[in-house]
């Protein structure tokens, strides 16, 4: 854990844009429809190359039938998507809450930010720990900056894999769970001599408008018209299985390859000291070479020889080789490398859970039914129809001001790239004639 610390600290700017990265990434998931809405805005009031800048410039453009130009119902088409999301009534809260209880889902809800944000969290801490361990492996024949670099890569898209991987598994789970329970109702239903018809959907499509429309049907049948269950809806675990093997062959990969890196790593210190010693070994090194040229080549090694007997028989020769200890382990480096080995058994460990806690968190959230995150981004969590009105009530009114600012916005544009160009009097009082052509007033035409 130390070396990977360290190894954060030495990439300090990448870590700080991954976890920027990441933080962004869970804000985007769980804020979806308020991103896009903040774009739209953004793409039009962009100076010069924004889209209200291209539609202003279109003045010829003219539909005769609602007696708009093209541009503005253009810019109004677009607000009006977001605008029909959140125009609902006192029906579609019936709807979305009917629709969620038939599939069985009702109080569940989408993966909240504080658990992706713990979940990226925890990939980050992943990223780095798999980069720590493929710094060597990557990018063979580069240097070593570029090596931990893309080390970092790699790493952080098997991370991200890993959590996207896990989501879809648990998600799965999550499904496989109301499938065994249509189909105990089915077998409970059909042993009690009531059961009528073959255990398939109803072969009109149930959505959240149409959800009352199966209400004679068993409950397991208004259940499997919500879900997309194979033919014979029976339990499937073909992702759980991909994802359980992906999660071994890396648990074991990363532990083989941490246990490579250090055998490598003793190995290293051995050489280090066995260069040491042979450097250091042969103080006549230098002298018997100056003896080879005197004496003659054959005759060098007598008299290194020679000289050795004078200093006594401890003194080492050119050929002196390096103790026993050093070629092979001792038992230092033995009890190191058990160590070693035990923590990487432990952080394979560790690594399996997190991806465990990743199924866990697929299983208790997000859900199943076709329509049924719609369903729930209808309700908003509200308990009461009142709570339920206000809020979609103050949504169509910002929705709509804003609309219409960027509408007022647009035709006095297109007025002064009139005045600029010069039209003929019919669209020049047509273009200033433009109190009737509001967002309010879009709405009537486009709810027909």
């Amino acid at each position: 854990m130390n070396e990977i610390m360290a190894f954060i600290m030495q990439h300090q700017i990448e870590t700080l844009l991954l976890v920027f990265g990441m933080i962004l990434l869970a804000f985007f998931i769980t804020h979806w429809q308020e991103v896009k809405f903040w774009w739209l805005n953004f793409s039009y009031n962009f100076p010069v190359i924004g889209k209200m800048s291209g539609l202003a410039k279109d003045i010829e453009g003219f539909d005769e039938n609602h007696k708009w130009f093209y541009s503005e119902e253009r810019l109004c088409r677009d607000y009006y998507n977001f605008y029909e999301k959140v125009d609902k009534d006192s029906e579609s809260f019936d709807e979305a809450k009917a629709y969620l209880h038939s599939v069985g889902e009702l109080g569940r809800k989408p993966t909240p930010t504080f658990i992706w944000v713990m979940i990226f969290a925890l990939v980050i801490v992943e990223a780095f720990g798999f980069a720590y361990v493929l710094a060597g492996f990557t990018i063979p024949g580069a240097s070593e900056a570029t090596q931990q670099k893309g080390a970092i890569g790699v790493a952080a898209m098997l991370a991200i894999l890993l959590v996207w991987l896990t989501h879809m598994t648990g998600q799965e789970l999550h499904k496989n769970t109301l499938i065994k329970k249509i189909r105990r109702w089915y077998k409970n239903d059909n042993a009690g001599g009531s059961n009528w018809r073959d255990l398939k959907p109803d072969e009109q499509l149930i959505t959240i408008d149409n959800t009352f429309d199966d209400d004679k049907s068993p409950n397991y049948i208004r259940l499997l018209n919500r879900l997309d269950a194979n033919d014979k809806v029976k339990t499937t675990y073909l992702k759980t299985i991909l994802t359980l093997l992906f999660i071994g062959m890396v648990a074991v990969g990363a532990t083989y390859i941490r246990h490579i890196t250090l055998e490598n790593e003793i190995a290293s210190s051995h050489e280090s000291a066995i260069s040491i010693f042979n450097d250091n070994a042969s103080p006549f090194g230098d002298a018997g070479d100056d003896m080879g040229s005197l004496f003659g080549d054959d005759d060098s090694k007598g008299a290194e020889d020679d000289l050795a007997s004078l200093f006594g028989n401890d003194a080492p020769s050119s050929e002196t080789q390096a103790p026993a200890g050093t070629s092979k382990l001792t038992s230092e480096d033995i009890n190191n490398q058990k160590g070693g080995d035990a923590t990487f058994v432990i952080l394979g460990l560790l690594f399996v859970f997190i991806q465990i806690l990743g199924i866990f968190f697929g299983m208790h959230y997000d859900f199943a039914g076709r329509e049924s995150k719609e369903a729930y981004e209808c309700l908003r969590g509200f308990s009461t129809k009142k709570a339920f009105l206000a809020y979609y009530e103050r949504a169509k009114t910002h929705i709509s001001r804003v609309a219409q600012k960027q509408l007022q916005k647009l035709q006095h544009k297109m007025n002064i790239n009139n005045d600029n160009m010069g039209t003929d009097a019919e669209t020049t009082a047509i273009l200033r004639n433009n109190k009737d052509r509001t967002f309010k007033q879009y709405l009537t035409f486009e709810d027909r």
